[in-house]
C-alpha cells in the first residue's frame, strides 16, 4: 500500500500508513467478532431444536 492510497472500506483521511492498517485490522477484527457471535447463535438455537426434536419424540 502506497502512503498516498486509501485502502477499500477505508474513508479518505490524512491518518499515518501506521494509523490507516490500524483501522483496518480494528475493522476486521470487529467483523469476526459479530460473525463469530452470529455462528455462535445460530449453533445454539440449532442444539436447542435438535434436542427438543429428540426428547419429543420420547
Amino acid at each position: 500500500m502506497d502512503k498516498d492510497e486509501t485502502p477499500v472500506g477505508l474513508a479518505p483521511s490524512a491518518d499515518s500508513l501506521k494509523e490507516k492498517r490500524r483501522k483496518l485490522q480494528i475493522g476486521r477484527g470487529a467483523i469476526m467478532v459479530i460473525c463469530g457471535v452470529g455462528i455462535a447463535a445460530f449453533v445454539l438455537y440449532t442444539f436447542t431444536v435438535l434436542y427438543g426434536i429428540f426428547t419429543a419424540a420420547n
